[in-house]
């Protein structure tokens, strides 16, 4: 059968795109595709307009692109193999193209990934998700020939949420089994600031030992809430010269171009939010950051805009930060584990999902415990509302905001988590 010559795929292509004053922008975009297995020769699908008109128009990451097109790639080439085993279902598919696409179709899927172990959350919360955002948008464009209504609800937050069709008990859709231990997933270092700021120096006191090349990052995520990718795409020129010495803040900002023109997958290196991020006052993290610039001076970086090289002046990449990330993890339980009345601490992060996203928790409890109204953090975090507030936050006020921000987050030195230790690794210390 000439159908077991193809494939879908999705590719993250850098295309040019013109700009109204004539300029020329990189951009990078997302494409479903049709590959052939033998020549490996990829012809880009219409279907890719889903991705374009329910994320990257809506400016979307394009990690929140990637993922939704994943699931659809997964939908389709599960049908793919269906036609070629002749199950009969499937055969108007093979007649039809998109428009025999029916509710039963995807059903069938969910039940496949749930026979094959995949986990509760996932199945529903990301797998069918994205597969009643893809019913609904081929609904909307008349695609599919089959009738389909979408029940919907209105949420807690004032937003239209659609009911999953595949609940309907006529197409018999199975999901795992929700009766296996989960993992929480820890976002922050404990309720307790004190055992915080203990579990924070001694993090990045190991991160210092293990990884020195990224522990200024790590820090940046604990007192700035900056996210990976937001670490790694940080230039010299992001920083102030009088970095807290006089500038508490640090110029978060999209630089891909400059940074990682090299790399075909970018999807960990985004920058979720071009801005200027504030930073907590800290004589330990303005010490991290001496540090760092010492150590990049002794590497000849390959790219002069790096700030975070290894020690061959290779340019960090979110993909590489992660990594190292966890060797820090790793050896940071392996030290708790090994020292006397640690367990309680050792138990809570092994027993826990967390990576390097806990940086924006830590960062966000350190303002929740000088008192900063969800406003206040909204901004202080660089997000573009609040939990609370349904509308977006208005422009002047965000301004307003975040000078007062700034003000109360500079007023004195917050978070010094070395000030009350010794600055020596010494575990009889830490354990008491």
């Amino acid at each position: 059968m000439e159908l077991e010559k193809y494939k879908w795929v999705v590719r993250e292509n850098k295309i040019e795109h013109l700009l109204g004053n004539n300029q020329l922008e990189q951009r990078t975009v997302i494409t479903i595709g049709v590959q052939n297995k033998k020549n490996g020769i990829i012809v880009p699908h219409p279907i890719t307009h889903f991705i374009k008109e329910n994320y990257e128009f809506k400016g979307k990451s394009i990690s929140a692109q990637i993922n939704p097109a994943r699931k659809i790639v997964g939908l389709l080439n599960f049908i793919n193999e269906q036609i070629i085993k002749g199950n009969p279902d499937y055969q108007i598919l093979h007649e039809k193209g998109f428009r025999g696409l029916q509710l039963k179709h995807a059903a069938q899927y969910i039940t496949h990934c749930s026979e094959k172990k995949l986990a509760y959350d996932y199945v529903r919360g990301s797998i069918e998700r994205y597969l009643i955002h893809f019913y609904s948008y081929l609904k909307s464009m008349e695609l599919i020939d089959e009738e389909i209504v979408f029940d919907t609800y209105i949420s807690k937050r004032g937003e239209e949420v659609i009911i999953s069709p595949f609940l309907d008990p006529t197409l018999d859709t199975q999901y795992p089994s929700t009766n296996r231990v989960i993992k929480n997933k820890l976002k922050d270092f404990g309720d307790i600031p004190e055992k915080r700021n203990k579990l924070v120096y001694e993090f990045l006191e190991e991160a210092r030992r293990v990884m020195p090349e990224i522990a200024f990052g790590i820090a940046l995520q604990f007192f700035g809430g900056l996210r990976r990718g937001e670490v790694v795409n940080l230039t010299a020129g992001s920083i102030p010269t009088d970095f807290l010495s006089g500038s508490n803040y640090v110029a978060v900002l999209d630089n891909q171009n400059i940074l990682f023109r090299h790399l075909q997958n970018t999807t960990k290196e985004q920058v979720k939010r071009a801005r200027i991020q504030p930073i907590l006052p800290s004589t330990y993290l303005k010490e991290l950051y001496d540090a760092h610039i010492k150590m990049n001076m002794k590497v000849e970086k390959m790219n002069p805009y790096a700030f975070f090289v290894d020690s061959k002046g290779k340019t960090i990449s979110g993909g590489t930060y992660e990594k190292k990330f966890g060797k820090v993890k790793d050896a940071y339980l392996e030290r708790l584990n090994s020292t006397q009345g640690r367990y309680s601490d050792w138990n809570m992060l092994r027993e826990s999902i967390w990576g390097t996203h806990i940086g924006r928790g830590v960062f966000t409890n350190f303002l929740y415990n000088r008192g900063l109204d969800d406003k206040q953090m909204a901004i202080a975090r660089g997000d573009r509302s609040t939990e609370s507030a349904k509308e977006y936050i208005d422009y002047r006020n965000a301004i307003s905001n975040f000078q007062m921000a700034i003000e109360i987050l500079s007023s004195e030195e917050i978070v010094d988590v070395g000030k009350t230790m010794t600055r020596n690794w010494d575990w009889e210390v830490f354990s008491k």
